[in-house]
């Protein structure tokens, strides 16, 4: 059996962060002895963030069987926490196979003749929010047999650079140039502004899958960190959590409360206590022996609860925050410098990368942000069930 440790991006393999996997076990058509550039792209371009290892596989396996359903997309989609890895449709394999699909299919050998969308026009809302309903575009131009392209400048809310779309944080969408002649057929335009993906089309490789699972995998490919932001959020990481490897502390688990604009304009019912949240997962803590505890809000207050829980746990937890600026909300991004704001979404992108490595997660899916994470983490094969206190798996096409 061959075995590689895969981590990073644009061509390079580093050990650090690493998933073994099989070759045969994936079906991966790469001969081992190939150094051609195709070869190296072929497997090392595909994500940026830790797919589930062995040391995730144990630990859930400590945690009780829990079968969920996701509600809001055109039908009810169940994930099983204790699906088998054969079977499970957020298995590391299927996530690997969509994504040399989706990469495949962004980056032709030969561009011409080939039809396109031009993605344009982002929503005016919050991060969370405008990646997803870039998500959809991306995906009505899957639909439509098209390569998806983004409009430069774009005029991105969160983009800072001279693109101004979101080439600026992740990998490029794809390797061909944006056309200059629109003509409604060869090549059109597609908004990503619609706020919902209404009537979402699956291409045929992909028929069968449930909506969770096709538009977490979009997600993930869009949101395929560069290199320079991927260096920049590891370097943030260890300086605010004071170690040299994420991994140091694992096994951990990550919360993100998510309260104010969501409750004062009322697309949350309440600001749920983080005792509520201690309710729901503490025991699975106690299980898998678990004490690190990442933590991130917009509003300071949360900070203060945990003090108080811990107290009353008798210190067993330690608290892992990171120093990003507080009461950032999307009204407040809007007021910012294009050079501020570009810096705040570092700090989100900081938060996502820690979220992303954790063994378990909690928050509120009425938040497009969690939403996010949660998608993130499924897709790199974690499918312990997200501890939320709504008591609802939420997709909100």
């Amino acid at each position: 059996m061959v075995l590689l440790a895969i981590y990073f991006v644009s061509g390079q393999v580093s050990p650090s962060f690493s998933t073994q996997l099989s070759f045969e076990r994936l079906k991966f058509k790469i001969s081992v002895n190939d150094s051609s550039q195709s070869s190296a792209q072929s497997i090392s371009h595909l994500w940026s963030l830790r797919l589930a290892d062995d040391a995730h596989f144990r630990l859930a396996k400590a945690i009780p069987c829990r079968t969920i359903e996701y509600t809001g997309g055109p039908k009810k989609d169940p994930v099983n926490s204790c699906a088998d890895q054969s079977t499970n449709e957020f298995s590391v394999e299927n996530t690997i196979k969509a994504q040399q699909w989706l990469f495949n299919h962004q980056h032709p050998s030969d561009c011409s003749n080939k039809r396109f969308a031009i993605i344009r026009k982002y929503a005016w809302s919050g991060f969370g929010s405008t990646v997803h309903q870039v998500v959809w575009a991306f995906g009505v131009a899957l639909a439509e047999d098209r390569i998806a392209v983004y409009e430069t400048p774009g005029h991105w809310l969160y983009g800072d650079c001279v693109s101004s779309n979101p080439d600026c944080l992740f990998l490029p969408i794809t390797n061909c140039s944006v056309p200059r002649n629109v003509d409604g057929n060869q090549t059109s335009y597609i908004n990503a502004d619609f706020g919902h993906w209404s009537k979402p089309v699956h291409p045929s490789a992909f028929q069968n899958r449930t909506f969770n699972w096709y538009r977490a995998q979009l997600l993930f490919y869009l949101m395929r960190f560069k290199p320079e932001t991927l260096a920049h959020v590891q370097k943030m990481a260890a300086q605010y959590l004071q170690v040299s490897s994420i991994d140091v502390l694992r096994p951990f688990i990550a919360i993100y409360v998510r309260r104010s604009d969501k409750i004062t304009g009322r697309e949350m019912k309440q600001a749920y206590p983080l005792k509520q949240y201690f309710g729901l997962f503490e025991a699975d803590l106690q299980r898998t022996n678990i004490t690190n505890i990442y933590l991130n809000s917009e509003d300071n207050q949360v900070f203060d609860e945990f003090i108080e829980i811990n107290k009353q746990k008798q210190g067993r937890y330690k608290l892992l925050s990171i120093k990003a600026q507080k009461n950032v909300v999307f009204a407040s991004l809007t007021r910012m410098s294009q050079h501020d704001r570009g810096k705040i979404v570092l700090e989100f992108l900081t938060d996502l990368f820690i979220e992303a490595n954790a063994d378990l997660h909690a928050g509120t899916l009425t938040s497009n942000w969690c939403r996010l994470v949660d998608e993130m983490r499924l897709t790199l094969g974690k499918i312990l069930p997200y501890y939320t206190p709504e008591d609802r798996y939420l997709l909100d096409m």
